[in-house]
C-alpha cells in the first residue's frame, strides 16, 4: 500500500482522550439537571459521533437541553478536559517515520478546528502535520467533509490518500470521502480483534503497525 498523505483521527486514534472527555461529559449534563453516566461502555459512545448525537446516545438527552449542555461541554473542555489525555505509546515514532518515507500527514476529526489545534501544539504533535483540520462550531461538518478539506488544503488527489481512525464513523466518512480506510482496534470504537470489512484496507493493534502496511 502506498500513498501519498495519512490522515490520522484525533481522539482513540492519536490520543486516549477518554479521561478528560468522559468527565467533561458527565459535567455537561449535571450542569443541565441531569445525572452522570458512570457506565464505561455507555460513556464511549461519546467518542466518535458529531457532539450533538454524542448527548444523545450516551444519555439519551431531551432536545431542548442538548445546545445547553454543548455550550457547558465546551467551556469545560476547554479549560481543562483538553489536557487529561495521554499519547499511545509508539505514534509520535511512527509519525516521524512515516514522514521519513516521504509521506504527507494530516489530522481530521470531529472535534472543534480550534481546539484541535490547541491539543495538537500542547502535546507536541503539531510538526507532523501539514494539515490539521476539525469541525465547525454549529457541528454541521460531516467527517467526509472535514477530510476533504484536508485533501483540498495539500492537494492531494482522493485516490492517494488514506485515513487512519477508530469508529465506524471514521470508517463511513473514509467511504464518503472516497478514500481508503485503515482501521486502529486499540482505541475507542472498533473492538480488540476487530474483524475487517469490505472498506478497511487492514486493521491494525498498534501505531508501529502502520508502518509495515504504509
Amino acid at each position: 500500500m502506498k500513498f501519498k498523505l495519512a490522515i490520522f483521527d484525533l481522539d482513540g486514534t492519536l490520543m486516549d482522550t477518554s479521561a478528560g472527555i468522559f468527565a467533561t461529559a458527565n459535567k455537561a449534563v449535571e450542569l443541565v439537571g441531569r445525572p452522570p453516566e458512570h457506565d464505561i461502555k455507555q460513556l464511549s459512545k461519546f467518542i466518535g459521533p458529531p457532539i450533538v448525537q454524542c448527548f444523545i446516545n450516551t444519555y439519551n438527552l431531551d432536545e431542548e437541553l442538548i445546545e445547553s449542555a454543548i455550550g457547558h461541554y465546551r467551556e469545560e473542555y476547554v479549560a481543562r478536559g483538553q489536557f487529561n489525555a495521554i499519547e499511545y505509546p509508539g505514534i509520535k515514532e511512527t509519525l516521524a517515520k512515516l514522514k521519513e518515507k516521504g509521506y504527507l500527514l494530516g489530522v481530521g476529526t470531529l472535534k472543534t478546528e480550534s481546539l484541535a489545534l490547541t491539543m495538537m501544539s500542547h502535546f507536541g504533535f503539531e510538526p507532523y502535520f501539514s494539515s490539521i483540520r476539525g469541525a465547525d462550531m454549529s457541528s454541521k461538518l460531516s467527517k467526509a467533509d472535514i477530510v476533504n478539506m484536508v485533501l483540498k488544503d495539500l492537494g492531494i488527489d482522493p485516490s492517494e490518500a488514506v485515513l487512519i481512525g477508530d469508529t465506524i464513523h471514521d470508517e463511513e466518512g473514509a467511504k464518503e470521502a472516497n478514500v481508503s480506510f485503515i482501521a486502529v482496534d486499540y482505541g475507542f470504537g472498533f473492538p480488540r480483534g476487530q474483524q475487517r470489512t469490505d472498506s478497511m484496507l487492514a486493521v491494525v493493534s498498534s501505531p508501529q503497525e502502520l508502518l509495515s502496511l504504509l
